[in-house]
């Protein structure tokens, strides 16, 4: 596990955890759990921990790095660290012990900190401030949007505790002379661009590039789902490699008795997919008819020290697990997040609108959503003329039960209302209204989204316009559901079993990339598919069974829609009597902010769950994100 702590001020201390001193001055101690690279280099120290992928040349390539000497002139410029590939954390340490940090490009390796009488403190994980957070309470717009953002978790910058802070994405701190500084790099946002058919080819070299920048010769695992993303990891390891290094792994996904395999669609095109490539495919049982209390001890403490609190973390848990027993050590295990949202802002899961007969009418419901968050549909919104939309009345009409924000006057709270409504929402839905929000009380709706604008949002709602939109939701999205328990816990669960996890979709040429691709390729109403320029490669460039892409997606709501998988999880599964007795013993719910929470609301779920009744729609929603943060818990 990567693990680092920082102490600065007149209490220097050393841990009682695993760590090495790296560092120690008067004033200063930086220890870790291991180091990748130390360098001395003109009265400076550089200490980079965790995993560096390599540095991106002029051509595209990312190269190995073998010592820091090699890449010098970007580490001593944060504003190039967008050259380096790989989720790390750098020190920078003067003759004088002054002191920088800086993180990845997208902040993947997290950095808390702290304020402690006379002593500031940073480390990887709340764990290592566990003695001193019983003593604080809890953030209310960290617990606000970990309650109703998908997701589960405090946006970037905030965590549970009201005194304890994370670094943002794009972020550092310098801490000099007795006083503590947050940096900030320079954020350069593209413009679209009216991409060419050699386009289609540049994404193609970037995308494998990035698999094979990432890849071991000892072999490679691959998190396979039987979609579009893994799948093309796995044509793509084959292409570059052959199959004799490459092996799958799947979850077979069995929550309920009532309910049986809730994911069979997928496991049967896995299986299919992986006999094309003559590859291995292992297939690991989610099966929580039983067990329950075993894995939540096994993960609970990982799960705290993070603020993860989402049943796909579980998941993810017991994929690493296995790897943990099967793997020789240095294979890497890959897996296809958040390319959904890269290439077509979340929208692709053919999911948007139902059809009991057709996928090609649900993937085009997913484009037909995606167009409501592009330049288009913005250009309309200021124009004024967005309620002759036919796109717009359809999904109007489809959401009466929910509530829609007037729209603002101004450009500049235009640009606001529409990234609030895309990242601070429970709803996908432009003018999405935080009145949906029930688990709020309207104090709380009102300070969570005041806070958070400010916080995150409002700088990018001034330098919004229709060339940068794409840009800004995908740099934004490593500060909302890139971060969040849905994604980030695959890297941290790897990391705690012990071997490397690579995400290929979140390499920065690739992002590049994305952010300037034109509406018209998969994102408008044209008619290229979803994730236009990775099936327009697989079909074109490497050997891939497209025809095996076909049927339903992967759960069993994908043929009966009402089906829902934390149903199954909420009240017929072994969970359920751990999730009740978390509820009422009220570790988590009686920390709640009165004021900020819509308490008699929270009551009324947890008094109908205790009682047997089960519930639907957004109240299964609210209920479960209360019932999993009681379940991992607080310090």
């Amino acid at each position: 596990m990567v693990n680092f702590r920082i102490v600065f001020g007149k209490s220097v201390f050393k841990s009682h955890f695993n760590m090495t001193e790296q560092y120690l001055s008067e004033n200063l101690l930086i220890e870790s759990s291991e180091t990748t690279y130390i360098l001395n280099h003109n009265n400076e120290k550089f200490i980079l921990i965790g995993n560096l992928v390599g540095y991106r040349d002029i051509n595209g390539i990312i190269n190995s790095v073998n010592d820091l000497l090699q890449i010098i002139d970007i580490i001593k410029n944060p504003n190039r660290l967008d050259e380096l590939e790989g989720r790390f954390v750098i020190f920078r340490i003067s003759e004088s012990s002054n002191v920088e940090i800086w993180t990845d490009n997208f902040g993947r390796l997290e950095v808390y900190y702290q304020f402690l009488d006379d002593t500031f403190i940073l480390c990887s994980s709340l764990e290592f401030f566990q003695t001193n957070l019983t003593r604080y309470k809890l953030d209310n717009v960290g617990v606000a949007h970990s309650l109703t953002v998908y997701g589960s978790r405090p946006a970037k910058k905030h965590t549970l505790y009201s005194d304890v802070k994370r670094l943002g994405t794009y972020e550092g701190i310098k801490i000099s002379n007795n006083n503590v500084e947050i940096l900030n790099r320079d954020v350069k946002l593209r413009n679209a661009q009216n991409y060419d058919e050699s386009k289609l080819h540049e994404y193609s070299d970037i995308f494998l590039e990035a698999i094979r920048s990432r890849a071991s010769v000892n072999g490679n695992i691959v998190y396979l789902s039987s979609g579009w993303d893994s799948t093309s990891i796995l044509a793509a390891l084959v292409h570059l490699f052959g199959n004799k290094k490459t092996r799958c792994v799947i979850g077979r996904m069995q929550y309920s008795d009532r309910s049986g395999v809730i994911n069979q669609f997928e496991i049967d095109r896995a299986i299919s997919i992986a006999r094309y490539f003559d590859v291995k495919l292992d297939i690991v049982e989610f099966d929580y008819r039983k067990n329950a209390e075993k894995v939540l001890i096994e993960l609970k403490g990982l799960f705290k020290s993070q603020n993860f609190a989402n049943m796909t973390g579980f998941n993810h848990w017991l994929l690493a697990e296995e790897i943990a027993k099967t793997s020789n050590g240095d294979e890497v295990v890959f897996a296809g997040e958040m390319s959904d949202g890269a290439h077509n802002l979340g929208f692709s899961q053919y999911a948007t609108i139902f059809h009991p007969s057709s996928f090609d009418f649900r993937e085009y419901s997913d484009k037909m959503l995606s167009y409501l968050h592009g330049p288009t549909f913005y250009n309309e919104v200021l124009k004024g003329s967005e309620n002759i939309d036919p796109v717009w009345n359809l999904f109007k009409n489809l959401n009466r039960n929910v509530v829609i924000d007037d729209i603002c006057k101004d450009k500049i709270d235009i640009n606001k209302q529409f990234l609030s409504s895309f990242f601070l929402r429970s709803g996908r839905l432009p003018f999405f209204s935080i009145k949906n929000s029930n688990l709020l009380s309207s104090l709380g709706q009102k300070s969570y989204l005041d806070i958070s604008e400010k916080c995150y949002l409002n700088n990018f709602a001034e330098s919004l316009t229709e060339e940068n939109l794409y840009a800004t939701y995908l740099h934004l999205y490593n500060t909302f559901h890139w971060q969040g328990s849905t994604v980030s816990t695959i890297e941290y669960t790897a990391d705690y079993h012990g071997f490397k996890c690579a995400l290929p979709f979140h390499d920065k040429g690739l992002i590049d990339f994305l952010s300037s691709m034109p509406e018209n390729w998969g994102r408008g109403l044209d008619l290229n598919n979803t994730k236009y320029p990775l099936k327009w490669m697989l079909k074109n460039k490497i050997d891939y069974p497209m025809h095996l892409q076909t049927g339903p997606h992967s759960y069993t709501y994908d043929v009966i829609p009402n089906f829902s998988l934390l149903g199954e999880i909420l009240f017929a599964s072994s969970f359920k009597p751990l999730l009740i007795d978390s509820l009422n013993n009220g570790n988590f719910i009686n920390q709640l902010d009165k004021t900020f929470i819509n308490m008699n609301y929270v009551d009324h779920l947890i008094l109908e769950y205790t009682k047997g009744v089960e519930l639907f729609s957004k109240e299964r929603e609210d209920l479960g994100v209360l019932a999993m943060h009681s379940l991992i818990g607080l310090y």
